[in-house]
C-alpha cells in the first residue's frame, strides 16, 4: 500500500536518511517543530513500514571477504519452497523476484570463496527446483547515496513524470 506523505513527513525522512543516528531534538529544531511531533512522526512512519531504522555492518570489517550477487533460475512450481529455504540461510541479506531467465535475485555475504563455493554447490543446488544459478562475485564495492527522499519529492513536484529538463 502506496502511503501519502506531507512535507513534514519528507523532511523528517530526509534527516534520517542523512544520519539515521540523528536525535529527534535535533531534527525538531532544524524543523521548527517540538520533539514530540518528530518523535511521534517517526513512530508512525516505522508503524506503517515507511522506514526502519537499523545498523548496516561493513561485511569486510568482520571478516565477510566474499560478497557475491547469484542470479537463480528455479522451475516455478518449486520457486515459493526454494525461496523460503534460500532467505533462512544466514549468509542471505537480500532476495527479490525477478523476471527473465533469472527468476530470482539474492545477495550474500561469505566469509571467502571457499565459504561461497560451498555455499553454491553444497546447499543449494541441491535444493529441488534450482535449474541454473549465474554468480557474480563483487570485487570492490561503491558507496552510493540512498535516493528516497530525493526521489520522493521529485515524484511530488512532477507528479511522477517526466519533465522536459530531465530527459536526456
Amino acid at each position: 500500500m502506496k502511503h501519502t506523505l506531507d512535507d513534514l513527513d519528507i523532511s523528517i525522512l530526509g534527516h534520517l536518511e542523512e544520519d539515521g543516528r540523528r536525535s529527534y531534538s535535533e531534527i525538531a529544531d532544524a524543523l521548527g517543530v517540538a520533539v514530540s511531533t518528530v518523535s511521534s512522526r517517526v513512530a508512525k512512519l516505522i508503524e506503517r513500514n515507511v522506514v526502519a531504522i537499523t545498523a548496516i555492518i561493513n561485511p569486510q570489517e568482520v571478516g565477510l571477504e566474499a560478497p557475491a550477487t547469484l542470479l537463480i533460475a528455479i522451475q516455478p512450481r518449486f520457486f515459493d519452497e526454494v525461496v523460503a529455504t534460500i532467505i533462512a540461510c544466514p549468509e542471505v541479506v537480500y532476495a527479490s523476484m525477478t523476471t527473465g531467465r533469472h527468476n530470482l535475485i539474492v545477495d550474500v555475504l561469505c566469509r571467502d570463496a571457499h565459504h561461497l563455493a560451498e555455499l553454491i554447490t553444497d546447499r543449494l543446488y541441491a535444493l529441488e527446483g534450482i535449474q541454473d544459478i549465474n554468480v557474480a562475485f563483487q570485487l570492490q564495492k561503491f558507496s552510493v547515496e540512498q535516493a528516497g527522499v530525493a526521489l520522493i519529492e521529485f515524484d511530488k513536484r512532477t507528479n511522477g513524470e517526466m519533465q522536459p529538463e530531465d530527459q536526456q
